[in-house]
């Protein structure tokens, strides 16, 4: 059994007197180390980087290839080690885990988070291979096009098939992916980039989820526009925290 230590590796750095404490679950193909400089970059928000088995230092871990073992894991751990005043936050794949595991909460009679972010993931799967195109090619491309793996880590085969297994156990893991609960009672804030294919209209669609307005905010660039909009988007987080919107609202960022 994996143990907490082990899925929360930067635990032993959390920030003394923190408003909230942010766990981050990575997106398809990554691990806990997407967030390495979230850590420590907002004064207020403890951020902890949630590490996925079958990746980076639990490469040697099976990968959990079902949403509803995955969820009661990161559920398990929540109840662990979160404290009273939490946020699950996720990014494409780790929106969705964040979704699942905020129901698992919820279902359980545990704490559920103060916030839940979804970030450049819309409720229901929609990417297929095209007409003739394998698994691996489609991967690939999928990797490419998301821009969140240099081109030329591809070139090297052991790396690329490191790489494509990961990717091919969290596409077994989203295949026909649709929200495994009806409609959660905590606060939701959706964001994505204005050049990414996980649209505004999009992200709207988890409002069919949620019983309460939810809040959603875009950012200039694609699938991987957080890493230039770091700092925005932890303030955002930390403003929602702070505000309970009275309505959907949608907020264009420079």
């Amino acid at each position: 059994m994996t143990t907490a230590d082990a899925l929360l590796p930067f635990w032993d750095d959390r920030l003394p007197g923190a408003r909230a404490t942010m766990f981050c679950l990575p997106h398809s193909g990554g691990g806990a180390s997407a967030y390495r400089e979230w850590v420590r970059a907002s004064t207020t928000l403890d951020v902890q980087p949630v590490q996925l088995p079958g990746r980076e230092q639990l490469i040697d871990t099976p990968g959990i290839e079902s949403m509803p073992e995955l969820a009661s894991l990161i559920g398990g751990l929540m109840v662990e080690r979160a404290p009273q005043r939490f946020v699950l936050f996720g990014h494409s794949m780790g929106g969705a885990i964040a979704a699942e595991v905020a129901a698992w909460l919820e279902r359980g009679g545990h704490s559920v988070p103060a916030l839940l972010v979804v970030s450049a993931r819309p409720p229901v799967n929609q990417a297929r291979p095209g007409p003739g195109e394998s698994e691996d090619e489609w991967l690939l491309r999928r990797v490419l096009a998301m821009g969140g793996t240099p081109a030329e880590v591809l070139e090297e085969p052991e790396l690329r098939e490191l790489i494509l297994g990961t990717f091919r156990a969290d596409t077994r893991l989203l295949q026909d992916y649709v929200p495994r609960f009806g409609r959660l009672s905590l606060p939701l804030l959706a964001l994505g980039g204005t050049e990414d294919d996980v649209t505004e209209s999009r992200l709207a669609a988890w409002q069919d989820h949620f019983t309460a307005p939810i809040r959603i905010r875009m950012y200039p660039g694609g699938h991987f526009y957080l890493r230039r909009h770091r700092d925005a988007v932890l303030a955002a987080v930390e403003e929602a925290l702070t505000d309970t919107p009275a309505g959907k609202e949608t907020l264009h960022d420079a």
